[in-house]
């Protein structure tokens, strides 16, 4: 199949798949009409405006244990990634020149 008709082919799945899941309806512009009063939550207490100024600080404790780990297995995806990403360029490539040619 030709690229073309593969977009096609795309094109008419999603047009199913949205069809499909979209909500079908009218929607209503006027509010409902509420027989019982709403309650609504008054404060309690009032909070001063503005930041505290004596806020307590975090210490800087560098990278932790956990970021650092979590750093290490991002880096090792990362490489197996590009390996993989490296191998399968490898193949499509040979297979593409064995297709020119026979």
């Amino acid at each position: 199949m030709t690229v073309t008709k593969w977009r096609s082919v795309l094109a008419a799945c999603l047009f199913v798949l949205m069809s499909a899941l979209t909500v079908s309806g009218v929607a209503q512009a006027t509010p409902q009409q509420r027989s019982a009063p709403v309650v609504v939550a008054q404060p309690t207490e009032s909070v001063p405006p503005g930041p505290e100024v004596n806020a307590p600080q975090q210490e800087d404790r560098g990278i932790a244990t956990d970021t650092r780990k979590k750093l290490w297995i991002g880096g090792i995806a990362l490489v197996l990634f590009a390996l993989v990403y490296w191998r399968n360029k490898k193949r499509w490539d040979k297979w593409r020149k064995a297709r020119k040619a026979g």
